[in-house]
């Protein structure tokens, strides 16, 4: 199949499978006019999606927007309003780095989110794919990108199967030449579905300008790349994509099928002693089970906030490790909170440790 054919087939499939089952998520179609702040509700989504299940971000996204509903009310949060704000997704420092991302807004930028990404990426914190988002998702201004959905869905079609470690035979730079020219033909390329056909190639300039509709759907930038994370955590999915269901395997239209994809990923057996111990993140073993320290990390942070008066050192390690021994575990405990210290997380006072002001 000629790469012209397979990526107008490939949109084509996306916008009708998605016309039918987008989801409806709290950080989308908000019907807020303000661009600053509609910007800044797409940037806390983006954040607190990285590294957080969907069904999780949904609680908190809204806790966290009532505690702080502007862009500015977030820059004059302290460290401890932030992280007990942040309750419940783990990860803490991307809650300072939210915080302080919302400060540069105000102080390098007057208080109005930028909106293109040379000024997106200069912001310390947010990263290529960040700064794509929130241009796609708060303004429509097209913009390639990749994230793990995305990457998974164009590498699967376009190229093929990720091998069994989980690496990619093409990487980042390549998919988004591929996501640039499919964003294209998603976007301006699709005849049949635009009444309008002179049009077709017409303005990127405001939102409502570019909206064309079929079913009830706009075919716009945040919309297609709402689709393609739909399609891959919903179709496509990481270890146990829905063959049967996929629109692409249906049309021959993926390099990737059922077949390849289980020869691919299959379990790959390493030989040698420990070769997977030494692979291990860093932690160790608690209750016969192995621990990775981030687990801990959001652990300590768990119990100080809840202790305003603070814990001592042991004392969170009683309430972190269920096997808790000052003799043995005393320097591997003391470690985890200098880190958490030094990335502002926890602050020590009069022998004891509680949340960073």
């Amino acid at each position: 199949m000629r790469r012209a054919d397979q990526i107008k087939g490939f949109t084509e499939a996306i916008w009708r499978w998605y016309a039918k089952n987008k989801r409806s998520l709290p950080w989308r179609d908000m019907g807020v006019s303000d661009d600053t702040e509609r910007a800044y509700r797409v940037l806390v989504s983006e954040v607190m999606l990285q590294q957080t299940q969907v069904e999780r971000v949904k609680v908190v996204f809204g806790r966290f927007l009532r505690e702080f509903p502007t862009l500015r009310t977030l820059a004059s949060a302290s460290n401890k309003e932030v992280i007990l704000a942040w309750r419940g997704m783990g990860y803490n420092s991307r809650a300072l780095r939210l915080r302080d991302a919302a400060r540069t807004i105000v102080e390098r930028h007057a208080g109005v989110f930028p909106k293109d990404f040379a000024s997106l990426i200069a912001i310390r914190g947010l990263g290529a794919y960040t700064a794509a988002a929130v241009l796609n998702f708060a303004f429509d201004i097209p913009v390639p990108c990749i994230d793990t959905n995305i990457r998974r869905i164009l590498h699967r079609t376009f190229v093929g199967p990720e091998n069994a470690d989980g690496t990619w035979a093409k990487d980042d730079k390549y998919l988004l030449r591929v996501a640039e020219d499919v964003l294209k033909v998603a976007l301006y390329d699709h005849e049949e579905y635009f009444k309008d056909s002179a049009s077709k190639r017409g303005s990127r300039g405001p939102r409502r300008d570019r909206e064309r509709k079929t079913a009830g759907l706009s075919f716009t930038s945040s919309n297609w790349h709402a689709a393609l994370m739909d399609f891959g955590s919903l179709v496509q999915t990481k270890s146990n994509p829905k063959w049967d269901e996929c629109p692409l395997t249906a049309r021959g239209l993926m390099r990737t099928t059922r077949k390849n994809f289980e020869h691919a990923t299959a379990p790959v057996s390493v030989s040698g002693e420990g070769k997977g111990e030494r692979a291990r993140e860093p932690g160790r073993v608690i209750g016969g089970r192995f621990t990775p320290n981030r687990i801990i990390r959001g652990r300590i942070i768990e119990a100080l906030r809840d202790e305003a008066a603070g814990l001592s050192q042991a004392a969170i390690g009683r309430k972190v490790c269920s096997d808790w021994s000052e003799h043995l575990h005393r320097k591997w405990l003391q470690d985890i909170l200098a880190k958490l210290k030094s990335d502002a997380l926890i602050a020590r006072r009069s022998g004891k440790f509680l949340l960073a002001e």
